[in-house]
């Protein structure tokens, strides 16, 4: 394969676009967006995948997303390669760029746009360009409120003190409560929008509380306080920009093991302030974290080994699983009219077919 940093620049090629000035307001949505149309409007960047040759030129791949969905973006370049790394590096993920004369066509049975650097093009913009509201899909005010009220509701059930203590010095922190109901749960999978983590925290406690109703002898504050806090590492894992990213300590080190390590920074302020937390107590909350996700494979350093760490993990698979079930089904449905579909399934690794109808 050819080198695609050893082109010269060409007298004859296409001039980068020029900035636009002023806020742009925003008129096409991805939801709306269907084979044939001409797109001339402002997306983030979720995704992007390094220029590669093909048979005509220099082509890359972004994922571009507004409130409403995301869609993949081919940039088709020609034999200048040296432009298109530039143009290509001229914007990061997180960024909003402005897409000139894209055009929307179907690859496997999907909707992507596709724009050809002769007659199209894309650019940086500036922040004052735009409304970050546009492209981050989140959760409205009055429900992060209902949602976060339930959380709160919660916190003042925990009958065992010690318990108690550590949820209030996390949550008696009003920069920690802005971080944790705005925080999404995943940049892809499931609850994957601002107060999404907070959507998701709630799930996992009321379905912890049904099988604590059912079965008496659980420690049911342990597993109430590992369900509010079993996610608190993606407070620190994600950043909200124009689109969801990674930071680098959630790349590093991830939310498991962030959330591990909050947790036991806040027991050791307690006892540092003089209340007693109990070793035994801490080790069986701390294992709750980081045995969530219940697998090896799936990113958890310890496999659930009590009874509570074994009904956090499923009330979180269950949650996560059916919320993403959920949305998977919603976004294909906005793709097509038909009753049954192939869905990507991320669990098996391909697409399997699944009912979208109404039942």
């Amino acid at each position: 394969m050819t080198d695609i940093y050893s082109y010269d620049k060409k007298h004859d090629e296409q001039t980068m676009i020029n900035a636009d000035t002023g806020k742009r307001n925003k008129d096409q949505y991805i939801e709306n967006l269907r084979e044939g149309d001409v797109v001339n409007d402002l997306f983030a960047v979720k995704m992007k995948n390094p220029p590669r040759a093909y048979k005509r030129g220099t082509w890359f791949i972004f994922v571009a997303t507004d409130k409403t969905g995301e869609m993949s973006v081919k940039f088709w370049g020609g034999d200048n390669k040296d432009r298109v790394k530039r143009l290509y590096e001229s914007f990061k993920v997180g960024d909003v760029i402005q897409i000139r004369s894209g055009s929307v066509e179907t690859y496997e049975d999907k909707p992507e746009i596709s724009i050809n650097e002769k007659t199209g093009g894309l650019r940086r913009c500036n922040p004052n360009e735009y409304d970050i509201s546009e492209f981050v899909p989140a959760l409205g005010g009055k429900e992060i409120k209902e949602l976060f009220d339930k959380i709160k509701k919660e916190i003042k059930s925990i009958e065992n003190e010690q318990l108690k203590n550590l949820l209030s010095l996390f949550f008696d922190e009003q920069d920690f409560v802005k971080d944790f109901i705005h925080s999404p749960s995943a940049i892809t999978h499931h609850h994957n929008y601002v107060g999404g983590n907070l959507e998701h925290t709630v799930g996992v406690i009321r379905l912890c509380n049904n099988i604590c109703e059912m079965h008496p002898s659980i420690n049911k504050d342990l597993v109430i306080t590992g369900a509010i806090l079993h996610d608190v590492g993606k407070l620190k894992e994600y950043k909200t920009t124009a689109a969801i990213d990674k930071t680098d300590e959630g790349n590093f080190i991830g939310h498991i093991v962030i959330g591990d390590r909050w947790v036991r920074e806040k027991i050791d302020e307690l006892k540092k302030s003089g209340k007693d937390f109990d070793q035994k107590l801490e080790n069986n909350l701390c294992h709750l974290i980081l045995s969530h996700h219940g697998k090896y494979e799936f990113g958890s350093p310890r496999m659930p080994k009590t009874v509570e760490a074994c009904i956090l993990h499923q009330a979180d698979m269950m949650d996560s699983q059916v919320k993403n079930y959920i949305q998977s089904v919603e976004e294909t449905k906005k793709n097509t009219d038909e009753d049954w579909a192939f869905v990507w399934d991320s669990n098996i690794g391909k697409k399997r077919i699944r009912y979208l109808g109404d039942i």
